[in-house]
């Protein structure tokens, strides 16, 4: 079998077996859906077996009979109904939950290497869009195919009572009907995997567009961007056309079949009643329940054409489920207050991809417990790089980092991160309330801890300005504050988590010099005890560090304090002296 079939089959048992915990709404849901579609059956039969008995003037005999049989069929399909739908979508919504709770717990595992591979429009696509998808197989494929068998058998058991060959004839057109589907699945199926990756592509140009509007305009840029985003709205919605138009000549096959099925048990009742083998009052049912045999078929069928996308929106997801994280967390649950927070890299060597050249090269220095060190040199030396590998956003490919003399792999990524604390010179703020974006440095913080917090980030008075002071929301991604106030609450949440090991990456870009040189003087007092990386490019941030590592092509070239370094006249001095 080739490995495309086999990958489907086994998408298709992992969807499958993510329904099992709720197998009882999936049971209640395949009885109530038998009870919808028999009802119908039902009420139509009766109808068409009234009109029969009519024609002979036989009716008025059993009318009470059939007219409150009738009327039974019709309320229960309306209760049945009700009840398939509340229970197929209750299964089916539930379990788009647990995918997306899934899908962020995988994100969060295997994050930040998703992300260099998968754009941000891509990756809401699949977070949004393709599992949304998987509410056609959850809600209305699963169960249908069940139902599609149990009510079709026990109506051509029905119709094989009268004579044989109607059941022959009907099973016939209900496997080329059933057939019609697969006729293009291989169409269906490249044709799903171009609309959904097309789809992605395209959000993600959109997305961009979005998030660099202010680049746009104010380079000009609209017009071309518009150009840009045009070109990919017009290849999605070209494939997206390819797609509808095979939709298109499957229905149109299917309901050809479902006229000629009709047609034909229509000729073969018509023959039997002029044999004297069928009582002409059977002849209009016959005719009903061929037509509404192929109803739970259909509803499958429609379902089947459409497999493309769901097989497509499943390969997306599962891509992200079961990629395999690049830091293994295997590290034990140690007492991080008995650890001391020194940090020591040797001969650390990394790369972000195969295909590109060391970040970071045999690198190695050592910072002492309570020591403050920045850690300077040009861009793409490798500095935002050292921090990133001390919190194990990344693995090194070889040497070994240690805090406190035990190798950080052996240290779990939960205690590490209790560990450390990083302000970064990008900061994100949540569209919550800014108290509840400071609360994130410590869940438990009471309202005093915040203010203190923002008190020493030089934020307070900010946000006591503001209409409703610490309960203001900041905007989506903070938005609605400058660069320099998005640092400043970043800082009162590093001051309030108060983590043995403080990193701070161009923590202080975007301050003016009053803020930045009141900071330094709070967080001068406040990081006493603690280790602190400064990773800097101002003079003044570098001149309040301990010691300073000069960083060039991935490794260390320089080390020493700032007076040391000019009067080496090397490399340091050349660097400080270009700033000026």
């Amino acid at each position: 079998m080739p490995s495309q079939s086999k990958q489907k089959i086994s998408n298709f048992s992992k969807l499958a077996f993510h329904m099992k915990p709720y197998r009882l709404g999936l049971i209640i849901t395949v009885i109530c859906g038998v009870l919808k579609h028999g009802s119908t059956i039902g009420a139509a039969a009766l109808s068409a077996y009234s009109v029969g008995l009519a024609m002979e003037g036989l009716f008025l005999d059993q009318a009470q009979t059939l007219i409150m049989a009738t009327l039974f069929c019709i309320g229960l399909r309306v209760i049945m109904y009700y009840c398939e739908m509340y229970f197929s979508h209750k299964v089916a919504f539930d379990l788009l939950v647990d995918f997306r709770i899934g899908l962020f717990d995988a994100l969060e595992r295997i994050s930040p290497s998703i992300f260099m591979n998968m754009r941000s429009g891509e990756m809401t696509t699949t977070l949004m869009s393709d599992v949304e998808l998987l509410e056609l197989f959850f809600a209305h494929t699963f169960c249908n195919v069940v139902i599609m068998i149990i009510v079709p058998f026990f109506i051509l058991i029905y119709m094989g009572s009268f004579h044989w060959m109607l059941a022959v004839v009907v099973t016939i057109f209900l496997f080329l009907i059933l057939g019609t589907p697969f006729l293009l699945k291989k169409q269906a199926d490249l044709q799903g995997k171009t609309v959904r990756q097309k789809m992605a592509v395209s959000n993600a140009v959109t997305v961009e567009g979005i998030h660099g509007l202010k680049e746009i305009l104010t380079l000009n840029f609209k017009d071309h961007y518009q150009e840009k985003n045009m070109r990919y709205m017009d290849d999605l919605s070209e494939s997206q056309m390819a797609y509808g138009k095979r939709l298109g000549l499957e229905g149109a096959v299917i309901q050809a079949l479902i006229g000629i099925a009709m047609l034909v048990v229509m000729g073969i009742t018509m023959m039997l009643v002029f044999q004297g083998q069928l009582d002409f009052s059977y002849f209009p049912m016959m005719i009903i329940l061929t037509v509404m045999i192929f109803n739970p078929v259909v509803e499958v069928s429609h379902t089947a054409r459409n497999f493309g996308l769901v097989l497509a929106a499943a390969d997306r997801v599962y891509d992200v489920l079961e990629a395999k994280p690049l830091v293994a967390d295997k590290g034990a649950e140690l007492d991080i207050s008995r650890l001391t927070p020194s940090i020591e890299f040797n001969q650390v060597s990394f790369r972000y991809k195969e295909d590109l050249p060391l970040a970071v090269s045999g690198l190695s220095f050592k910072i002492a417990a309570g020591e403050t060190v920045a850690i300077v040199g040009s861009s793409g030396a490798g500095k935002s790089t050292c921090a990133q590998l001390l919190v194990r956003y990344w693995d090194a490919l070889e040497g070994e980092i240690k805090i406190g003399g035990i190798p950080i792999k052996n240290i779990s990524l939960n205690k590490l991160h209790e560990l450390t604390t990083a302000v970064l010179q990008d900061v994100y703020l949540f569209n919550d309330t800014i108290s509840e974006n400071i609360r994130l440095g410590k869940k438990d913080a009471s309202d005093g801890e915040i203010v203190d917090a923002a008190k020493l980030a030089r934020i307070d008075e900010f946000i006591m300005s503001m209409e409703r002071g610490y309960e203001s929301l900041p905007g989506e991604s903070g938005n609605q504050l400058s660069g320099g106030q998005k640092q400043r609450i970043a800082i009162a949440r590093a001051v309030l988590k108060n983590a043995p090991i403080l990193i701070l990456d161009e923590a202080v870009s975007n301050l003016d010099t009053e803020n930045e040189y009141l900071i330094q003087e709070e967080l001068k007092l406040n990081r006493k005890g603690k280790t602190t990386i400064m990773i800097a490019h101002r003079l003044s941030t570098i001149l309040i560090a301990d010691r300073i590592i000069v960083m060039d092509g991935g490794t260390v070239i320089e080390e020493g304090r700032h007076e040391e370094l000019m009067e080496r006249n090397g490399f340091y001095k050349r660097l400080i002296n270009s700033q000026y």
